[in-house]
């Protein structure tokens, strides 16, 4: 009789990458090689896995933790398998997302900046979803406000042309995951799936500020964006747990630029900006959200409010190479908070997506 070691051997020896030995490594706590990551997604992608298989990967990766190399090498497939649109613009463009999962129920700050930033002129394509771990998801608060999320993928990028942002509603554009969804949501955990999202924005950007609720994976993020083609980008873990740039202290970067991966702390003290609790940032439900956003983006949002959006669009704002100085980019941020500018680009850009 086979024993389960014996058993694997075996497989191991008939087929070199296959569910067995993968299991295997990483309840060795051993990082997959590319093809393995690669034969992984592919059998995700194909619905080649039981659930019950599914769900022993998705532990043990917990287990051992995600490393930058199986991030890229998994997101490269998943972006490969989303909606094709036609026609891209030439333009540079740029994401602003967090991976969730900091559980201090903020209001929607990324969303915000995406909308400040387009103001201010960077081009931004946001990848964004319902709630999974906030309250209140991005596409909940953009829906409430009347941005219409089911729209083709061609007004999508006939929009951003015009406007200069879009926005990219995950499930439309990776029909691929669909099976996965009531597998994910039984588990009850995190994943890696919640890793990988923020990585597979159709539309490819060029830079990326990518928020990440854990200091450990400011280091696998990093790798993962490098690994993506990226020439620049942030990876940030806020203070006092955030999912981006934080009013309540040390904030800590990591910063992509030319293949090349720098570590800094920066304090809201450091950019002339208050240091405060994350108390002063929370949320609730989703009307409050939505009019939160809808203050800000008015030019009637509170101190607080503001300078965390500005922090953060600042940081959009290196990324972009509109401003290389992050002190600058929020004095410029602050002074367009003080404007109608970002609300009336988003009821533009909303009526046109409803036409």
């Amino acid at each position: 009789m086979f024993t389960i070691q014996a058993y694997i051997r075996y497989m191991t020896h008939s087929n070199p990458i296959n569910y067995s030995v993968i299991l295997e490594s990483l309840l060795a706590t051993k990082d997959l090689t590319d093809d393995q990551s690669d034969y992984l997604m592919s059998s995700w992608l194909e619905n080649k896995l039981e659930p019950v298989q599914t769900g022993a990967l998705l532990a043990a990766f917990r287990a051992k933790g995600i490393s930058g190399n199986e991030l890229s090498a998994m997101a490269k497939l998943l972006q490969e398998a989303s909606v094709k649109p036609s026609n891209l613009p030439s333009f540079q463009l740029v994401d602003t997302c967090g991976t969730g999962g900091d559980g201090a129920n903020t209001f929607n700050i990324s969303t915000a900046v995406a909308f400040l930033s387009a103001a201010l002129g960077v081009k931004i394509a946001k990848h964004g979803n319902r709630s999974a771990s906030g309250k209140v998801g991005s596409a909940d608060v953009l829906e409430t406000l009347g941005f219409p999320l089911k729209v083709s993928s061609d007004k999508i990028i006939e929009a951003l042309k015009v406007f200069g942002i879009t926005f990219l509603f995950a499930p439309s554009w990776h029909p691929a995951l669909v099976n996965l969804a009531p597998l994910r949501k039984s588990l009850g955990i995190r994943t890696i799936f919640n890793l990988l999202g923020p990585l597979v924005n159709p539309l490819r950007p060029n830079a990326q500020v990518l928020g990440v609720a854990k200091a450990n994976l400011l280091d696998p993020m990093s790798i993962a964006l490098k690994g993506m083609g990226l020439k620049k980008a942030i990876v940030v873990h806020g203070a006092g747990g955030l999912d981006e740039a934080s009013l309540a202290g040390a904030n800590q970067f990591r910063f992509l630029e030319n293949d090349s991966i720098k570590s800094e702390i920066i304090h809201p003290g450091d950019l002339g900006l208050s240091e405060i609790s994350n108390e002063s940032l929370k949320g609730d439900d989703l009307q409050t959200n939505a009019q939160i956003l809808m203050s800000l983006l008015k030019g009637e949002g509170n101190k607080y409010h503001k300078e965390v959006v500005a922090f953060n669009t600042a940081l959009v704002l290196w990324v972009s190479g509109l401003e290389d100085n992050l002190s600058l980019g929020v004095k410029r941020s602050l002074d367009c908070l003080n404007t109608d500018k970002s609300w009336l680009l988003f009821k533009d850009i909303s009526d046109f997506l409803s036409n």
